[in-house]
């Protein structure tokens, strides 16, 4: 779509070879655009001002291409296929009578439906560019050719952690994957869909019905894109489980009782609600991270048993059901590696490890392997032999990093796709996911994650796509600035942070009484006040190579005034994700070293700046929090159904509650009604230890109920 803010012409496009199948795909993505289809058999004559030039409709022709109209060198690169296919994405235009195209016709090849709406896509950016370059002269030809590196390449979208996207939601992505050529999208669904054996399942969660979730398929038909439902069939079921009709199927809290057959019963249909929407044949069971699997109802059932047996066992049932039910599962490969990890790890295994003689699953089980930590292309090339060793059908999983905190981490996001993807392409992997998991509440929305979805796709067909690349394809999709939404990746990036750390969330909820996280602060503050490292600060980016001498502080209000000049102010309004960060560094600009300012007062014995801090700062602090709340709130409703919002609204509102409570302590205490503040008496110790010499000063929290308060919440 056009910049926001941006006016420009529409243009007519007419789908010729009669392919009724991309006529419906085709009208959605042109229209949201504010372009126009006609049909074929309407007139030609158009006003060629509104028209890029031309005086007809642009003419498409979709061909859909196998491996064997392709060629024979085509075919031998097929021959490790299911399917053979024709593994480019062709987009030709022609605006002269040359080399067999007529003027105003465009020739699209692909060896997939949904790659032939990437190149209808490239068609119209292309045509939109020469459109705002030239305003009202005629287009000229071109041809545009890509390799497919994935022939299945995809999202996986958590609707477990609270945000539960709606159906609306959904269809959007579903456009986005079309344009940008990814044709799987998997919805993460622990307990969120409905099990009609069991009402308890997904109760007061917005679960999805039948009804929606095939609403969902049909639209992804459209555009050839398949959705394959993810699930949990042993781990991660704790919001499931928490009901007492559940009991006898726990063997730990958030872990499946294996051998019971009220849980295969259970098992069975989850698996069938699951999967019964979905034209896919595909499902993916999950199976991940069950660490305690064994060692609690089992263990005093049947005693000991080792995670192998207990899986293997396990497995077999779960694979009867399938096969019973025409399914072809998959499930998260980390429980057999731990199963060959020194300390039960995933990501400890020594990389030379043989797992030929390892326990595997059953055959037709396929592997999907998660990695969002590793900048090492060795490293993902090692552990994918090490999977082909288990399984013969493999997927990689890769991070969009929008899970640890209030905004996305795009430093870690796209160092460690990057590796992952060179790897994958070396190995000879053809299907990929990128990850968008919603840990710890969905405080981060979807949306602000979208440049690594982009990288993810661009990566599907090209070896290297380069920031020009990524630039142009995201402002074309979205219509906002590319250089402010990967800002968004600054929030954490903060001079003395490492990869994971992400103090914009600890900062934005501690107490500022109480201040967990204001011992960290101080050394972050003088680590930057002597000035950070060339390193540092080259990390940091341009913008804040003068770090040195800033606070926390200042970081923030200097990030503010970027993301407010990069977006620009009608963009920055228009844009919810973009105001709503914006309004997010306004809180930590002043947030982030109030608690350290009233401990140094009081420490000196200063009740007139306490007093103004109570009078002034706070009451500013909470009217910035109440309006990041109201754009929070605001994107939640356009991505989101209802359910899982009261979370926020607790998280925020009790911030909101304790810093009234503060001020009124404060002013207690600066007009003489209290003597003593024992919250402020309290050392403020480093949440993690800095070393003398360490530049890294800061740490990772990501756990809420960590950061509130050191007591039980």
């Amino acid at each position: 779509m056009p910049r926001k803010g941006e006016e420009k012409d529409f243009m007519y496009f007419k789908l010729m070879n009669g392919r009724e199948e991309y006529l419906a795909g085709m009208r959605e993505l042109l229209e949201e655009r504010h372009h126009q289809v006609v049909s074929e058999d309407a007139g030609e004559k158009v006003n060629p001002v509104l028209n890029g030039g031309l005086e007809t409709p642009v003419e498409i022709w979709m061909e859909l291409v196998s491996g064997e109209q392709a060629g024979s060198e085509d075919m031998e690169a097929a021959a490790s296929m299911d399917a053979a296919a024709f593994r480019e994405v062709v987009t030709e235009f022609g605006c002269q009578e040359a080399d067999g195209l007529r003027k105003g016709k465009a020739v699209l090849k692909a060896g997939g439906k949904t790659f032939l709406f990437r190149a209808l896509m490239t068609l119209v950016r292309e045509l939109e560019k020469q459109e705002a370059m030239h305003a009202g002269m005629a287009a000229e030809s071109f041809c545009r050719r890509e390799t497919v590196y994935l022939d299945k390449n995809g999202t996986m979208l958590d609707c477990s952690r609270n945000s539960v996207l709606s159906v609306e939601s959904i269809k959007k992505y579903i456009r986005m994957q079309a344009a940008l050529g990814m044709n799987t999208m998997m919805l993460y669904t622990e307990d969120t869909y409905e099990v009609p054996e069991y009402p308890y399942f997904g109760a007061f969660r917005g679960r999805y019905t039948r009804e929606e979730l095939k609403e969902c398929d049909d639209y992804a038909d459209r555009f050839g894109i398949e959705m394959v439902p993810c699930i949990q069939a042993l781990a991660h079921l704790k919001t499931a489980l928490r009901w007492d009709v559940m009991q006898g199927t726990r063997d730990t809290e958030d872990i499946l009782l294996v051998g019971e057959e009220k849980v295969y019963d259970f098992v069975k249909a989850c698996i069938r609600s699951a999967s019964e929407p979905f034209r896919s044949r595909r499902v993916h069971l999950g199976m991940d991270e069950a660490w305690s699997l064994g060692l609690g109802n089992y263990l005093l059932k049947n005693g000991y048993h080792t995670k192998a047996e207990i899986m293997t066992e396990h497995l077999d049932r779960v694979a009867g059901i399938c096969r019973d039910l025409g399914l072809e599962p998959m499930i998260w490969s980390d429980m057999y590696l731990r199963m060959n990890s020194p300390a039960s790890e995933y990501y400890d295994v020594p990389l030379d490890t043989d797992l030929s003689g390892a326990v595997k699953p059953p055959r037709e089980i396929g592997l999907v392997y998660w990695d969002y930590y590793h900048t090492d292309e060795n490293f993902y090339k090692a552990y994918l032999h090490m999977h082909r060793q288990l399984s013969e059908k493999i997927v990689f999983a890769g991070g969009g990093w929008v899970w640890n905190g209030l905004a996305p981490n795009f430093g870690v996001a796209f160092s460690t796709t990057e590796a992952a993807m060179r790897a994958c392409k070396a190995e000879g992997i053809r299907e990929a996911v990128c990850t968008m998991w919603q840990d710890d509440g969905a405080e981060t929305p979807m949306a602000a994650g979208l440049p690594s979805i982009v990288l993810f796709a661009e990566h599907g067909f090209s070896e290297q796509p380069d920031r020009e690349q990524l630039k142009e394809q995201f402002e074309f999709l979205t219509g906002s600035s590319y250089d402010a939404y990967m800002a968004l990746g600054e929030f954490d990036a903060v001079p003395g942070s490492e990869m994971y750390d992400n103090p914009s969330k600890y900062l934005f909820y501690q107490d500022i009484l109480l201040g967990l996280f204001d011992g960290q602060v101080r050394e972050a503050d003088a680590f930057m006040k002597a000035g950070s490292s060339a390193k540092t600060a080259a990390a940091s980016g341009d913008y804040f190579a003068a770090a040195g001498g800033h606070n926390l502080d200042t970081y923030y209000d200097l990030l503010r005034e970027k993301l407010q000049d990069l977006a620009g102010s009608e963009t920055a309004v228009e844009d919810g994700v973009l105001e709503l960060y914006i309004h997010l560094a306004d809180v930590l600009s002043m947030k982030a070293g109030m608690g350290n300012r009233l401990c140094a007062a009081y420490k000196e014995e200063n009740r007139e700046t306490i007093q103004k801090i109570a009078e002034e700062e706070i009451p500013s602090c909470i009217e910035k929090v109440k309006e990041y709340k109201r754009c929070r709130e605001a994107v939640w409703d356009k991505e989101s159904k209802i359910y899982g919002f009261e979370v926020l609204d607790i998280r925020i509102g009790g911030l909101l509650a304790r810093m009234e409570s503060a001020q009124k302590r404060l002013l207690a205490y600066a007009c003489g009604k209290l003597e003593r503040l024992p919250e402020l008496e309290e050392e403020r110790l480093a949440y993690r230890p800095v070393k003398a010499g360490d530049e890294h000063t800061l740490c990772s929290c990501n756990t809420w109920r960590m950061i509130v308060s050191a007591s039980p919440v």
